[in-house]
C-alpha cells in the first residue's frame, strides 16, 4: 500500500501519494519564482524602453502591491515562491561579500564611510517600512470599522430600529 492520506479527508476524492504531492509543491514553487522573474524582466524591458531611471524591482514591487491590495493578485498564488526567495536571501548577498574580500585596501581607507552609508540606509529602510506597515495597518483597521458600522446599520435598518 502506498503512502497516501485518507481519501475521506478530501471529500471522497482520491489523494496523491505524499512524494507526488511534494513534487507538485516543488513545481509550484519553481513556477512562482519563474512568474516573479518574468514580471521583473518585463518591467525592466518596459523601464528601459520608456527611459525610466527607477529600478525595475521597485516598479514591479509597486505593481504587485497594487495587485495584492486590489485583489487582482492573490497572495497564495505567489506564497511558496516568495517564501523560498526570502529563505535563500543570503545567497543574493554573496557577491557583495566577495567584493569586500577582493578589495581590502578600499575597506581600510573608506571602510568607515561605507559602514556609515550601510547603517544609515538600513535605518532609513527600516523606518520607511515601519511607517508603511503602520499606515496600512491603520487603513485596514479603519476599513474593518467602516464595514462593521455599515453592517450594524443595515442590520438595524432591517430590524426596523
Amino acid at each position: 500500500m502506498s503512502k497516501t492520506l485518507d481519501d475521506s479527508a478530501a471529500g471522497g476524492r482520491p489523494r496523491l501519494p505524499i512524494g507526488a504531492r511534494a513534487a507538485l509543491q516543488a513545481a509550484k514553487v519553481v513556477l512562482q519564482i519563474a512568474l516573479l522573474s518574468t514580471i521583473w524582466l518585463a518591467v525592466d524591458m518596459a523601464r528601459q524602453r520608456l527611459g525610466w531611471s527607477m529600478p525595475a524591482g521597485l516598479i514591479g514591487f509597486a505593481l504587485l502591491a497594487v495587485g495584492l491590495f486590489t485583489g487582482l493578485v492573490k497572495a497564495r498564488w505567489l506564497q511558496g515562491g516568495t517564501n523560498w526567495l526570502l529563505a535563500e536571501m543570503l545567497l543574493f548577498f554573496v557577491p557583495a561579500m566577495l567584493v569586500v574580500t577582493e578589495y581590502p585596501d578600499l575597506i581600510l581607507h573608506q571602510g568607515w564611510r561605507i559602514l556609515a552609508v550601510i547603517v544609515t540606509s538600513t535605518a532609513c529602510v527600516m523606518a520607511a517600512t515601519a511607517l508603511a506597515v503602520d499606515r496600512v495597518y491603520r487603513l485596514e483597521l479603519w476599513l474593518a470599522r467602516r464595514r462593521s458600522t455599515r453592517h450594524a446599520g443595515r442590520a438595524a435598518f432591517r430590524a426596523g430600529v
